[in-house]
Order: structure tokens, then sequence, then C-alpha cells
């Protein structure tokens, strides 16, 4: 963790500042690789492989280093989360941090360049849009669209619930202007008004409460700061029917046997559906016909490695909750949320982009609001 992130993180339980103790730094001691923060209200959190764990929970997930420290950790700090009683929200919540955890450190390779991907979902946003400015990634998986959100130099943050922020550190650590945070969305370790932008693409659809997931991280963006996400359509149905009653017994099936039955599914869709598509449109007179006959899916997938399919697969099968949206119902959420000059548009029948400004008057600008690196 270094300087600048420290200058941006609160404590989400009080809202006030942190104090950081190093118990390693990096070898030019710019960068605490391990060590505790520590807020007046009497809440720590244990900083582990660079990345700050401001959870609730988060010695209860890391028991090596509780234990490795323990002489040196406040005696005071809050007890794990593990002995309370927990509702269907709270278990929703603990279970996609344990899902998307396995997802993204088993699909962790940057197995392609996903930067067509990224834009797609962002638009009408552009590098010029976010270059020099502040962002949040909020639920940043392994890593594949902050890479890029970085790449067009934007100081970036990127937050994730689970262990995938680890892929996403191991994926970024080349770029200076990644910090990388593991935190609820719920209980985001920021002041209001933080970021120049935020974006979340695939997630709030996956919490118990997208709602209250909007509002939280639209609350984190500066007045006239922008806010995009992308939420899965409701339009298919008749498809959405028939997968939310697999997922009824899959999200019960232990991780591994889902992995499998989604190498299954995705092998299915290889043999079948793509590679016969990427044959096809090789051949002179016959191609034109396949591009206009093969369904979006199987278009979309015949780009990308076999690891994708696999874990969008698994994605289907395995995300505990999955809320499905109308472009009304997206565009009444970010309308709730504060925003205005909303935009929505569709990327096929799948989901649906948006993106809004938040109300309010003229903000300063990113170099005055965001503290030095």
């Amino acid at each position: 963790m270094r300087q600048f992130l420290l200058q941006l993180l609160r404590c989400p339980q009080c809202r006030g500042t942190l104090e950081a103790t190093a118990f390693e730094r990096s070898s030019g001691g710019e960068e605490i690789v391990e060590g505790v923060l520590v807020c007046g209200c009497g809440a720590s959190y244990p900083i582990a492989n660079t990345i700050p764990r401001v959870l609730e929970n988060a010695y209860e997930l890391f028991p090596d280093f509780a234990e490795r420290y323990r002489e040196r950790l406040p005696a005071n700090r809050r007890p794990p989360a593990s002995g309370k009683a927990r509702g269907w929200f709270e278990s929703s919540v603990v279970r996609t941090q344990r899902s998307f955890g396995y997802q993204w450190t088993t699909f962790s390779e940057m197995v392609c360049d996903f930067r067509d991907n990224f834009w797609n979902y962002l638009h009408p946003a552009t590098p010029e849009t976010f270059k020099g400015r502040l962002g949040l990634d909020a639920g940043c998986g392994f890593g594949r669209h902050i890479y890029h959100a970085a790449a067009c130099g934007a100081e970036m943050v990127g937050v994730d619930l689970s262990r995938a922020i680890d892929a996403t550190h191991k994926n970024t650590r080349q770029f200076p202007n990644v910090h990388l945070v593991q935190a609820n969305i719920y209980a985001l370790p920021f002041e209001p008004g933080t970021f120049d932008f935020v974006y979340s693409i695939g997630v709030l659809h996956h919490l118990p409460d997208p709602g209250r997931g909007i509002n939280a991280l639209a609350g984190l963006v500066k007045p006239n700061g922008s806010m995009f996400v992308w939420l899965y359509s409701s339009t298919r149905r008749i498809t959405n029917f028939f997968l939310e009653a697999v997922r009824h017994l899959t999200t019960r099936l232990p991780y591994s046997i889902v992995n499998g039955m989604s190498f299954a599914g995705a092998l299915v869709d290889q043999v079948f559906f793509v590679l016969p598509y990427r044959a096809v449109r090789r051949i002179p007179g016959v191609g034109g016909i396949a591009e206009k006959l093969a369904p979006p899916r199987i278009k979309m997938y015949s780009r990308y490695p076999f690891q994708v399919l696999h874990a969008d697969w698994f994605d289907r099968l395995a995300a505990p909750v999955r809320f499905y949206y109308s472009e009304a119902q997206v565009r009444e959420a970010l309308e709730m949320a504060g925003l205005g000059e909303i935009q929505t548009s569709p990327t096929g029948y799948y989901g649906w982009r948006g993106c809004g400004v938040r109300q309010g008057c003229a903000a300063n600008s990113a170099e005055e609001k965001a503290p030095a690196r």
C-alpha cells in the first residue's frame, strides 16, 4: 500500500482517518507490504500482500496473518464476524465473496486483450475521458477492466469484496497508478465525493440489494463527476427463467462440481458452435451467411480463448445472486441515486450499459482534490 491510497482511506465504521503501521515494507521502502490500519474508534484492518483488507471479517479471512503478528496487533481490534447470526442479506454477501473469490483466482490469467470489451461497456467514455483523473473500479475481479483504465492514464483505485483482489494485484502490478483495497461496496472506506468517476461492470446485479450498492457508489462521485454501470438485461425472459431454474441447484453445489459442469457447458459451446462458426466464416461466399445467422453470443466467444467461455459458464451457474433489469429500471436506479444526464443503451440481449453525471456544484479538478503520490 502506497501513501497515496492511505490518504484516501477512511474507516468504514466512523469515517475517521486511518493510521498505518508497517510490519514489512518493499525493498525501496515506498510501499507497505504487511501492516495494520488503525482508527481511533477501535477498528483495525490488516494490510496483507500490499492490499488493505478493510472488511469487518478481515482477520477471520487472514488467520495466518493474525497469528503471525498477534503480538503486534492492537489489543482492542474488532472480533471476527463469524460469531454473529447472519440473515439472508449477510449470508448472501458472504456467499458472493466466496464464489467470486474462487472464480477469479481460478480464472485469473489475462488470456487476451479485453480493451474493446472494456470501452464497449463504458460507452460513451473514451481514454481522454479518464486520463489524469481519479477513478474507482467497484468490483474489479481479476483486473481486466482496471488494467485498461490505468493504461489510459487514470489514477485508479480498485475494490473487490473477495480474494479476487489478489489476482488484480498480480495482473496490474506494473502500474504505479493502480491502488487496491479489499472492501464491501456497502461499506466503502472513502469520503463522499472522492472520485472523478466510478464504474462497476457486471457486479451490482450480484448484490443482495443492487439499489443500495448503486446509491453507495454514486455518493463517492464528485459533483459533476460520472458514474458508469453495466447490468444484466431482463429482455431474454425465457432464457433467464430456465437459467434461474438450473441455478436453483447449481448454487448449492460445491464449486469444484460447478467448475466441472461449467467446463462441460463451455466445451459443448466450443465444439458445436464456436469452432464451426470460425471455420465456416472463412469459406468464401458462405462466411457472410454464417455472420448473419450465428447467434450474437457465438460471435462474441469466437473472438476469445476457451477460458473466457469457461469462466462465463461458471459465473452463470455459481453466482449466488443475479438480478435482471429493463432499460427503464436501469434509468430509474441511476435517477434514484442522484444522477442526471442519464444515458442507457443495450449491449446485445445480455445487458444494459448506463451512465450519468452526479448532480451538484462544479467540483475542483482531480489535481486539486487528490493527494500527491
